[in-house]
C-alpha cells in the first residue's frame, strides 16, 4: 500500500465534489456516480456497512500533526 507523505498508509480516495463538478464532464460524473453505486452494492452485498461518513483534513494545515498524534493514540494511524 502507498505511503502519504506524513507517514500515514494511503486508504481512501478523497474527490471534492467542487472538482468533480468543475472539471469532468456529465458523462464522466455519470460514470463516477455508477463506479460509487458499484462499490455500495459489493459493500451491501458483504454485509459492510454503507453508511460511512469521513473526517478529511488536508496534511499541509498547521493542526495536521495534532490530528495524526490522535489518530495513533487511539490505533488509527498506518
Amino acid at each position: 500500500m502507498e505511503k502519504l507523505k506524513c507517514g500515514g498508509l494511503k486508504k481512501h480516495v478523497v474527490l471534492k465534489i467542487e472538482d468533480v463538478e468543475k472539471y469532468l464532464h456529465d458523462y464522466q460524473r455519470n460514470e463516477l456516480a455508477e463506479m460509487c453505486g458499484d462499490i455500495e452494492y459489493g459493500r451491501k452485498r458483504n454485509g459492510e456497512n454503507v453508511d460511512n461518513e469521513y473526517l478529511v483534513i488536508n496534511t499541509d494545515e498547521p493542526y495536521a500533526d495534532e490530528v495524526i498524534e490522535i489518530l495513533k493514540k487511539n490505533g488509527h494511524w498506518g
